[in-house]
This record gives C-alpha cells, sequence and structure tokens, in this order.
C-alpha cells in the first residue's frame, strides 16, 4: 500500500514531524514501510515561456530557444531537441547547476551553439513512465496556459512535491488498505488531530431499479446511480494523488472508483446503466459457462463462483472483474455503482482457480469492514456528482444492512498488566485505548468494557487489547527477564526412532526415498485407495483444482512417480514413502514400496523383472525389523472390482486377522494407463504396525543335534493356500520347526481344479538325536492332518 505524505499531511497533524519518523513509527507498530521515495525530483527549477523557436544551422531535429524564465532570471538561451517546443509553450526549465534524477545541468556548447540550461520531460524530473503518455515521453512537459511564468516550486505546483511510503500491511491489519485507515493510525501513534471527509447521505431513492442477492456470501449490497455524467479527463489534484498511489489516471469516472477504494478500503464497480439487460442486479453463485471480462480474456465459471448479473446476463464476477458488455466507456451517460460484502473464501477462491486478481479482488481477499457500503456509495455519488457533473445522483435501496453497532470486550482492570508484566495503571490503560479510538463503555466491579471501532477487523478478544496498548506505548516498555527453565533431555520417541531406522533400512536395501504431494485433484481421488473408504477431506480454499482433496493411501503417488522416471528412461528403480495420512476417521502414518522394471542382483548381468515375491519380501523384513513373528502374519486374496491390482498376483496383508497392508502386481490395464511394462506395490498402515506389542528378541542357543528333513508331495484344491498347510502341519508335534514349499504344479494329468504341491519339512530336538521311527511317527501325524484338508498324498 503506497501512502502519500502530503496526503498524510492534509488529514493528520503532523507539524514538526518527519518523514522517517512516521515511516519508523509505523514499521515498530506493526505496519512494516519498506520504502520510502520521491515522487519526483530536481532543483533550481523554474517555469519559463518559450519566446523564439528557430532550427539549429547544424542539425535537422534540433532548435534553439530564447525562454523567459521570469523578472528575477531574465532570457536565456536553450539548444532542445523536442518536437513538440514552440513559441508560447510553457516549460519545465532547469537552470544551471541544476540536479535532476540522472543529470546535473551545466552551460555547454551544442553543435557550435551555447545552450544555458534544459527544457525538462517529466520523465527527466524521475517521474515513473507508467503514468505518462507516449507523447510526454517523447517531448518535453508542456504546462497550462496559467501556469505563472518565474514559478521556483515547480514540482509543488505540479503535485510532484511528494514522499510516498511503501507501507507493507500485514496480514492482521487488513483495515489499512484505506487512506482513512492509515491516518487514523498514524493519528494514534503520535496522538495527534485526525480530519477524513465526510459524506452525506443521498435522501433521494430510485426504486426503479433494484439490488438484491441469492446468496449467503453476499449478505450486504448497497447501490446508487448517476444520471447524465461526463466523462472527461481527471483534475490534477485527483491525477496526483491516484499516482502517488502507484495507480494511472485514465477518466475522471474510473479515477472516481479507484479514489473511492482507495479512501475506504471498499472495492466498488460501475456499470453503464444503458448496457444492463434489465432493470435489476443480482448477487448468485449458480452460474456456469464463458464469462467474457473487461480485459478481454474469457474465463470458465463454475457454481460457486459469484456473479453480478442483471436478468440472469452475467455483469461482473463479483470482486474482481467487469464485463466487456457493461463497462464504463467515453460515451457512457448513466452510471450503476454498487458495493458489497462478499465473502473473502469465495472471492480469493475463484481468484485462484481461473488465475485473475486485481486491487478489488485483493481487498476482498484480505477483508473489508461490513460497515463501510454505504460511505463507499456516497462518497462516490458525491464525486460523480462534483467531478462528472451528474445531472441527478441518488440511491437504491439496499439489500442487508451495514454493521453499525460495535463489538464489546470485557476484561478485569488488572489483566493487561498482568499479561504484559508492565505497571501501566488503569488510567494509562484507558487513555491508551482511547487514543486508538476504542470507547469506554462502562467499568462495573473491576471490569472494564470497551467497544471496539467498526473499522478494526483483527480485534476479537481482551489479549487483542493487550497487543494494542505494548504496541502504541512501545515494546521498550516490556521488562527484559529471562525465564526459569529446567534442563530436559531431548529424544526421539520409540515410534519416531523405530521409522528413522525404518527409512535407513529401505535404503540400505536399494529402495530410494521421494517425498510427494499430500494434495491430490478429485479425479483421483477413489484411485488405489486399499485400506480407507472413508470420504476424505477437501479444502474449502484450495489454489487449484488438482490439489484440493487430502489423499488417503500412498500407492497413486508413487505411481506417478514411476511414470515420471519411466518417462525419462529411468525404468529400473523401486522407490518408497513414509507420510502422513489424515481422514476424518483415521490420523496416522503409511508406509509404500512402489517397483518396477528390472531387479539388478549383478548389474545388467544378473536380471530380473521385479514380482509379487520382491514385494513380499520387503515387507516381510520389514516384520522381522519390528520384530514381528512370522506366525502372527497371514494373506488373504485381494478383491476388488476396480481393476488395479492383478487379481491372481495380489493380497491382503494381516497380522493377528487384523489387515494392515495390501501388496500386488499391477494389472495389465492399469499398467497401461501409467505407460509402464510391470510394477509391484506394497501400502502399509504403519501407524498400526507401529503400535503391535512385541517382545525383544531373544538369543538362542543353536542346537548341538542335527535336524531331519522330510519331502511331502501330495494333491490339493487349487484354492488351497500354503499358509494353511503351514498352520495345519505345524499343529501336529512340536519337533517340527519349519514347512516351506519347494514345487507348485498345475496342468497335464491333473483335474481342472487340482494342483500338485511340494512341501520340506524341518524336525528338530533340542535335546537328542532324532530316530527314524520319531521322524516317521511326526509325519504319520502329518499326513492325517493333510488328509483331513483333503489332500492326496503322492507316492
Amino acid at each position: 500500500m503506497k501512502l502519500s505524505f502530503n496526503y498524510l499531511s492534509k488529514h493528520v497533524d503532523l507539524e514538526g514531524i518527519s518523514v522517517k519518523e512516521v515511516a519508523d513509527k509505523l514499521t515498530f507498530s506493526g505496519a512494516e514501510v519498506e520504502g520510502i521515495e520521491h515522487l519526483a525530483c530536481g532543483s533550481n527549477l523554474v517555469i519559463g515561456e518559450i519566446k523564439s523557436c528557430i532550427p539549429h544551422p547544424d542539425s535537422d531535429h534540433l532548435h534553439i530557444l530564447n525562454v523567459y524564465e521570469g523578472e528575477k532570471y531574465g532570457t536565456h538561451q536553450i539548444v532542445c531537441g523536442a518536437k513538440n517546443a514552440r513559441v508560447g509553450l510553457k516549460v519545465i526549465v532547469a537552470r544551471d547547476g541544476a540536479k535532476l534524477k540522472e543529470v546535473e545541468i551545466k552551460p555547454s556548447t551544442i553543435r557550435g551553439v551555447f545552450s544555458d540550461g534544459m527544457c525538462c520531460s517529466l520523465l527527466e524530473l524521475g517521474v515513473d513512465s507508467k503514468y505518462l503518455s507516449k507523447y510526454q515521453i517523447e517531448g518535453i512537459e508542456e504546462l497550462p496556459l496559467d501556469a505563472k511564468v518565474g514559478e521556483e516550486d515547480v514540482l509543488g505546483y505540479l503535485g510532484l512535491d511528494d514522499v510516498i511510503l511503501d507501507v507493507s500491511i500485514l496480514p492482521n491489519r487488513p483495515d489499512l488498505y484505506s487512506l482513512s485507515s492509515l491516518c487514523l493510525e498514524v493519528g494514534c501513534l503520535f496522538s495527534r488531530k485526525v480530519t477524513l471527509d465526510k459524506f452525506d447521505d443521498v435522501k433521494e431513492i430510485d426504486n426503479s431499479f433494484q439490488i438484491a442477492s441469492s446468496t449467503s456470501s453476499c449478505p450486504i449490497f448497497y447501490g446508487g446511480i448517476a444520471r447524465g455524467v461526463e466523462v472527461s479527463s481527471s483534475p490534477s489534484w485527483l491525477v496526483s494523488l491516484l499516482r502517488s498511489e502507484g495507480i494511472r489516471s485514465i477518466n475522471n469516472v474510473v479515477d472516481i472508483g479507484n479514489l473511492v477504494m482507495l479512501l475506504t478500503g471498499q472495492p466498488i464497480n460501475m456499470y453503464d446503466l444503458d448496457k444492463l439487460n434489465g432493470d435489476k442486479l443480482e448477487v448468485k453463485d449458480d452460474f456456469e459457462g464463458d464469462f467474457l471480462a473487461m480485459d478481454g480474456n474469457t474465463y470458465k465459471l463454475e457454481k460457486g463462483d459469484l456473479v453480478v448479473s442483471s436478468n440472469n446476463k452475467v455483469d461482473c464476477l463479483a470482486g474482481i472483474m467487469t464485463s466487456s458488455e457493461c463497462e464504463v466507456t467515453s460515451s457512457s451517460k448513466n452510471i450503476v455503482v454498487e458495493a458489497a460484502y462478499f465473502s473473502s473464501s469465495s472471492i480469493r477462491h475463484t481468484s485462484s482457480r481461473i488465475g485473475l486478481a486485481s486491487d478489488s479482488s485483493l481487498r476482498f481477499c484480505k477483508g473489508i469492514s461490513k460497515s463501510k457500503q454505504k460511505e463507499a456509495i456516497n462518497a462516490c455519488l458525491y464525486y460523480l456528482s462534483s467531478l462528472c457533473k451528474a445531472s441527478k445522483i441518488s440511491s437504491l435501496s439496499p439489500f442487508g444492512n451495514i454493521k453499525t453497532k460495535e463489538d464489546e470486550i470485557s476484561m478485569p482492570i488488572s489483566y493487561i498488566d498482568n499479561r504484559l508484566g508492565t505497571s501501566f495503571g488503569k488510567s494509562l490503560i484507558i487513555k491508551t485505548l482511547e487514543r486508538d479510538y476504542f470507547k469506554l463503555k462502562e467499568e462495573k466491579n473491576g471490569i472494564l468494557t470497551f467497544l471496539v471501532p467498526l473499522h478494526r477487523l483483527d480485534i476479537d478478544d481482551k489479549v487483542d487489547l493487550s497487543e494494542e496498548v505494548i504496541r502504541i506505548l512501545g515494546y521498550e516498555n516490556v521488562k527484559s527477564i529471562l525465564p526459569n527453565s529446567s534442563l530436559t533431555l531431548g529424544g526421539l520417541t520409540p515410534s519416531q526412532a523405530k521409522i528413522r531406522s525404518l527409512r535407513r533400512y529401505l535404503s540400505s536395501n536399494g529402495l530410494n526415498e521421494v517425498l510427494t504431494y499430500t494434495l491430490i485433484g478429485k479425479k483421483d481421488l477413489n484411485k488405489f485407495n486399499f485400506l480407507h473408504d472413508e470420504d476424505p477431506y477437501i479444502l474449502s480454499n484450495p489454489m487449484s483444482q488438482d490439489r484440493m482433496i487430502v489423499r488417503k493411501g500412498l500407492s497413486f503417488s508413487l505411481l506417478e512417480v514411476l511414470t515420471y522416471n519411466a518417462s525419462r528412461q529411468n525404468k529400473d528403480l523401486g522407490v518408497f514413502e513414509i507420510s502422513d495420512i489424515d481422514t476424518p476417521f483415521y490420523q496416522g502414518k503409511h508406509l509404500c514400496i512402489a517397483l518396477t522394471g528390472l531387479k539388478l542382483n549383478r548389474g545388467y548381468l544378473e536380471n530380473r523383472p521385479y514380482d509379487f515375491f520382491d514385494g513380499k519380501g520387503y515387507f516381510e523384513g520389514i516384520a522381522d525389523y519390528l520384530s514381528i513373528l512370522p506366525t502372527r502374519i497371514s494373506y488373504s486374496s485381494f478383491i476388488s472390482e476396480k481393476e488395479e491390482l492383478h487379481p491372481g498376483k495380489s493380497a491382503y496383508i494381516k497380522i493377528d486377522n487384523k489387515i494392515v497392508g495390501v501388496i500386488g502386481e499391477l494389472h495389465p490395464l492399469s499398467l497401461k494407463e501409467f505407460g509402464l511394462k510391470n510394477a509391484v506395490l506394497v501400502e502399509l498402515d504403519l501407524k498400526s504396525l507401529l503400535d503391535i506389542k512385541t517382545s525383544q528378541p531373544k538369543a538362542a542357543i543353536p542346537s548341538k543335534y542335527p535336524f531331519i528333513t522330510r519331502d511331502l508331495a501330495f494333491i490339493c484344491s487349487k484354492d488351497m493356500t500354503m499358509d494353511k498347510i503351514k498352520k495345519e502341519v505345524g499343529k501336529c508335534s512340536s519337533l517340527i520347526k519349519n514347512v516351506e514349499p519347494f514345487d507348485i504344479y498345475e496342468g497335464l494329468n491333473l483335474l481342472p481344479h487340482t494342483k500338485s504341491m511340494a512341501i520340506r519339512i524341518t524336525l528338530l530336538d533340542q535335546n537328542k538325536t532324532l530316530t527314524d521311527e520319531e521322524a516317521n511317527n511326526v509325519m504319520a501325524k502329518v499326513m492325517d492332518a493333510l488328509n483331513k484338508l483333503h489332500c492326496e498324498i503322492r507316492k
């Protein structure tokens, strides 16, 4: 926000106070002044009049001028190259010794002709080119005919003797996006009198035109009409004020809109009444379709975007930009003005989604007062009448009512001193808050009740009052006392330590850790969500449609990583991610592993494609690392209507019969979608894994007796799982230490619904050497158990 020191001095008594003092005070009170700059610069200037102009004898573009500079300085000869130099023109003359922005003027000889001074353009005085026309940039500045020759305060005459403070408005003070509030702030900080412009209510109401709102996102809507306006250039004082605020003058109507917004902080919008599609403006949020804005671009609007419409035709993207079809032009005669309170989240969402922002949308996004709409309309109609010579001005019946009642905040008398550690006392605290425009409503039973100024959007509670007191009186009043603190021993929690160890374990086993976005788009919401089926968190104001939903799993994000790498010729890799997952019913961490391409055992000399068992191996390694016994782990078929994982090469992972993860190879259709030749996913509910109670690993002395292995082959149903075989065989005897498959066959010489399996059983007695008879007895029990499972022993 730019702040003109001239404007500030006009409305605040700043006698004896310098620009630097104002900047320092604002900065230390919470409104940071990032820079101080002059609108223009130049010394030893004077207004002159060209008395003669003849061509230079040795140049095709230079002129020799005789310029009268008043009685004090007389007439001087100046060589000038401006095309617009001519007799009778009033000009800015930089005399001998004048210091401009980039040059110091001295008498010189130009192509054999003496030149004593320089006729200047505003650009040469340091005025930014964005405020100047092409004609002004290419020539010397043409002053009005009534300019007084010999006037030495040239910058003051032009309104360029101003100093601009570049104020960075912090998020907690959106009220300071208005010049009025900045004046009040400076007046408060220096305890000086503030005089602001007041605008009378427009008594006449035009009932032939209506304004309304059909959405809760616009509870307040005020308006007015100015008829018979004359669109022309703005007066010099308005041009200078806008220039000091970094805004280029367009015409008097547009400039009035910008002026009122700067004064009040309330954005307003103007429409050409004769171009509207009816006699009613209504705010809606259910429009869908294209919108042609006054910048010439077409934007796609969706439900939820606020629009101002007349007879279902969109005239304005509310709070952002007017339609090109009803904008005010130089031929406009009758104008409708409106000022509304729009929901900041709605404006921010729309502005961000379509990538269109404006000064108005900035203020709506930051937050505006609900008390300024009527004042803004009154100010706008006043200036349209005085500057645009409107033949008739009238207000419109408002929709909703502005806020007129101040909020109340109560606190004990001692609260502020106790919180700040100060000893200001009741009298000084009351005086300071009243200086900050708070009103003391009452003092009763040791409780002070204050009324909050309507323009202060940041004051909600008594803690805010304490902050107001200390920022005004100065933070140096807070005593610097070191707090008492005891030393504590820092460290990781057991879960944090396990997660750190897991990261090291996975990295040491050839996987690369990645970090992906927590937010995904709506189109990806239900893809590869294996462990959570509840609704997710949806951002009410996302930065983009592709980042609006908090994901429920990691698999989809890691598949995008694989695709990104594969498309860049990095086709053989394994990655993992450990990340938080948050839903309304779950808060915890997930671990996901994604593999694609070849597993390189000895580089490309020995390799094979990643498959289901590689993923299973990583999981079992993790389980072992977390001391989870294999006997607690089981697998079940992964069943899903979605064609995401291969139905015959995927499984749920269970621990103590509770699903904690999923593992599987990608379905061929998913491989095609992601552009991969093969891929394996493992996604685990890491929170559940870490919550599992495990015992510390126990050391055991290796048996000094030999073990015995026996192989057994049998035919069973295709649905029979190895997990079930292991459990039933393991129950037969405590001598059975391990059961592992070494062959599975399906095909010729077997019935269609059967398969052949071969297992190797390891037997061991820790106290003696097993005999063949003991081993045979155990095997007999194993065969009986397999028979009960309808398995046919092969001989």
